[in-house]
């Protein structure tokens, strides 16, 4: 992970670990939600700080490891208990947040088009739990959620068409991959690489490791890492670490 990245995450995790306390201590002050959907299954008064708590535990811990996974499970969390208690607006931006991030984070690595169905399931059931204010309350957050999906969704697609244009020619129609669907499993073991060479791609693929870190976790120099790494771009057809993670980063990459 780039570590200009992994410093936005960080702060992005800390506001939220800042609003999640706040909202926990605000939890505990309240005393629950006594018309909620959720006080038929458990007082509310503890199942909502306490949910809170559970979440700032999550956004502290992606402080120290950022993760945009552990940040998709707060969002959808979240999203869940606060439409569940009267703050469906909030819930509904929660989960399409969720949303957004899976599909920037993941704009050149494998589809999630299966756990993103799940999520949307997930959210349209959840929108359920207004009907304890009555049905028109509950047609307005689903009305509200199907314009924010189809906004949100729109600017993605501006925004991911804009960014297309930093995508390489060579990586566009590349030759060098055939037979195998974007977003679909592909094989190192399919290509001509060595062992070495393909714990090398894993580990910048997967881990983002640098040069540097590759040549460390392997104890070999980065002279040997460079080196590999021009067989690699050859084999691939690219001209440099950049393109090469352009292309793979389309795959789901196995050895």
């Amino acid at each position: 992970m780039k570590e200009n990245s992994v410093k936005a995450e960080r702060v992005v995790s800390s506001a939220g670990f800042v609003f999640l306390v706040i909202a926990a201590v605000a939890g505990f002050a309240f005393g629950g939600d006594k018309q909620s959907f959720l006080e038929y299954i458990a007082p509310t008064k503890y199942i909502i700080p306490y949910t809170h708590v559970i979440c700032a535990t999550l956004a502290f811990i992606s402080i120290i490891f950022p993760s945009c996974f552990i940040m998709v499970a707060i969002f959808m969390i979240e999203s869940i208990l606060t439409i569940f208690t009267h703050y469906d607006m909030l819930g509904i931006f929660f989960f399409y947040a969720a949303i957004i991030l899976l599909l920037t984070k993941e704009i050149f690595t494998r589809r999630h088009t299966p756990v993103i169905i799940v999520m949307f399931i997930i959210h349209y059931l959840s929108l359920l739990g207004t009907l304890t204010r009555g049905w028109k309350y509950t047609l307005i957050a689903y009305g509200y959620s199907f314009f924010c999906m189809f906004f949100y969704m729109w600017i993605y697609m501006i925004l991911k068409k804009k960014f297309s244009f930093y995508v390489p020619s060579n990586i566009a129609a590349n030759s060098a991959i055939q037979g195998t669907k974007k977003g679909n499993i592909l094989k190192l073991s399919d290509f001509k690489l060595t062992e070495l060479q393909k714990q090398f791609v894993l580990a910048n693929i997967h881990e983002n490791l640098s040069f540097r870190d590759i040549a460390e976790k392997h104890f070999v120099s980065i002279s040997v890492v460079k080196h590999e790494f021009v067989k690699i771009y050859k084999i691939f057809s690219v001209d440099n670490l950049y393109e090469l993670r352009m292309l793979l980063l389309q795959y789901q990459v196995q050895e």
